[in-house]
């Protein structure tokens, strides 16, 4: 497989591998590895062009040989049409370890690694010609009330999930208060990878490609019942000419109006000068059945850094409520939940009337556990509004034949208009998994999956039905002070 260098991620990840060759000579360690395969057959879907003379104008439309069409006055006429089914097999390495016992009082090291592989097939899938990625790889020294980490880290509160190449101190200021920054090179979201490597190939637009990201945290906690967690971050880029973006948060937990529980959280964007997201849940048990039930209001609105134009586009928000009613006893477990959601006024001018701007929301499910070895789940999704529109069902059966085998049916259906290109089709599905527990470290998963779409009479070819497979070898290695090392039970 071809390696391509990723800079300070190949680095830590040598360091990854010396740190537990150390540890495998008499110090403490522990990991896991996993090995993957995936194949997935689909048919890819091109837009054609036809003459306006061709295209047949009947009940259903615009047509072309089946296809609906799309014609722009004065312009050829277009369609989308499958091509043959192409098919693509890739493969994947994960490693991850944590070392300690380095000599020094607190010091360890985690490390998290993922190499990919292209293995066959006619188009390559997302990603799987990026060999190599460092997802953590970090040394942590902890002295009590001090924390300090160095390396490849992940930042997790209410700003999302964030990547870095640096460092980081967390300390316990009072046991009601704790602190924390850090600071370093900025990982492009979901990619793991500095700017520079993520953007290769559009080198040309950014003469500025790196970027540095600080931030600071404080969590404070109150008699025992209320949790506050304060969060600032700013990100400029790497030579200082300019700022990518600058944001806050702060997220809530209390039960100080017991036994009403309440969790809150909002964000603000100060670059642009405006809140971002922002939601309100009050969970209730009832004192008899045992029943919860959920009140959430939430703000969501889209979150653009200063890199990209979008964000200046002022996105529109959408408002929501969520109502949700759960029921867990012995003999199973359902729940039922339903909402209203309202977009913002998008100052676009009025033609005729204005475009309406509510939507809906329906999801229900359960758990039947028949037996100790047999559980049935199900749930239903359903959402509609102006120009979209969901419905999707799925059911689960799972049974446990023998301690160290697991087998799982699965089924599912989808109908989705304005979206994907589904149409007025529906999409049928079903498929299983496999799980088989080799040894008390080994365990040997599959799965397969079939996708048909039903054009259900309108004489469209299939361009999303789909044929998916999986293969997972996880090996678990090491073993936890105070543990005999078991990982899966038989």
């Amino acid at each position: 497989m071809r390696m391509r260098s990723v800079g300070g991620s190949l680095v830590l990840a040598a360091a990854a591998l010396a740190l537990s060759a150390h540890a495998a000579a008499g110090q403490g360690y522990r990991g896991w590895t996993s090995s993957n395969v995936r194949y997935v057959g689909m048919r890819p879907v091109t837009q054609e062009s036809v003459a306006r003379d061709l295209v047949v104008e009947g009940a259903d439309g615009l047509t072309y040989q089946g296809h609906p069409v799309f014609c722009l006055s004065g312009a050829s006429c277009t369609y989308f049409a499958a091509l043959d089914t192409e098919h693509a097999f890739t493969g994947s390495q994960d490693v991850g370890v944590t070392a300690w016992g380095l000599g020094l009082q607190g010091l360890s090291f985690t490390a998290l690694v993922r190499a990919r592989a292209r293995i066959g097939g006619d188009f390559i899938w997302p990603r799987s010609d990026d060999d190599f990625d460092a997802m953590l790889a970090y040394a942590q020294l902890d002295r009590g009330r001090l924390r300090a980490r160095l390396g490849r880290q992940e930042n997790l509160s209410g700003l999302g999930f964030r990547g870095y190449d640096g460092a980081s101190v967390a300390m316990e200021v009072l046991p009601e208060l704790s602190v924390e920054g850090y600071g370093g090179r900025s990982l492009v979201r979901g990619l793991n990878e500095p700017r520079q490597e993520a953007l290769k190939g559009l080198v040309d637009f950014f003469p500025n490609r790196d970027a540095w990201i600080v931030g600071a945290s404080a969590n404070v906690r109150l008699d025992g019942r209320t949790s506050a967690d304060l969060q600032y971050q700013r990100e400029i880029l790497d030579d200082r000419s300019g700022l990518l973006s600058e944001r806050a948060s702060l997220d809530v937990r209390t039960g100080v109006f017991e036994p009403v529980m309440v969790t809150a959280s909002v964000d603000y964007d100060v670059a642009f000068d405006r809140m971002g997201k922002s939601h309100v849940t009050a969970s209730y048990a009832l004192p008899g059945p045992p029943v919860v039930v959920q009140l959430t209001g939430r703000r969501y609105v889209p979150y653009f850094d200063l890199s990209t134009i979008w964000g200046f586009f002022s996105p529109v928000p959408y408002h929501e409520v969520i109502v949700r009613g759960s029921w867990s006893g012995t003999a199973a477990t359902a729940w039922l939940s339903g909402g209203a959601r309202s977009y913002g006024e998008t100052d676009t001018p009025v033609i005729l009337s204005p475009l309406e701007s509510d939507a809906w929301i329906l999801e229900a499910g359960g758990v039947w556990p028949a037996s100790e070895r047999l559980t049935v789940e199900a749930s239903y999704d359903l959402r509609w509004g102006v120009g979209a529109f969901l419905s999707s069902g799925e059911a689960t059966v799972r049974f446990r034949p023998r301690e160290d085998l697991d087998i799982a049916i699965q089924a599912t259906s989808l109908q989705q208009f304005q979206e994907f290109r589904v149409g007025e089709g529906r999409i049928w599905g079903g498929g299983g998994t496999v799980g088989f527990i080799v040894s008390d470290r080994i365990r040997l998963d599959g799965g397969l999956s079939i996708f048909r779409h039903a054009d259900e009479g309108r004489q469209i070819q299939d361009p999303w039905s789909q044929l998916r497979g999986w293969s997972a070898l996880r090996l678990e290695f090491g073993s936890e002070p105070g543990t005999t090392g078991r990982r899966f039970r038989r």
